[in-house]
């Protein structure tokens, strides 16, 4: 059961690298759909992922160093 007062982890942090191969990926699946919501979730996807790319802040706090 779900509680109130739980102390949230550690947020995940992620290779940059693999942000853009999921962004890429993301990007080639929707082209093998035809118009529609499939595809439109594959393409908001893509979209979501490259404001966050254009995020300094957020790469900063969100991505590992090479």
């Amino acid at each position: 059961m779900p509680s109130a007062n739980r102390i949230p982890g550690p947020e995940p942090l992620y290779w940059v690298d693999d942000l853009k191969a999921i962004r890429r990926d993301a990007l080639l699946h929707a082209g093998s759909f035809l118009p529609g919501p499939e595809r439109n979730q594959q393409r908001q996807i893509a979209l979501s992922l490259r404001s966050l790319f254009k995020n300094r802040k957020w790469l900063d706090a969100h991505t590992l160093n090479a």
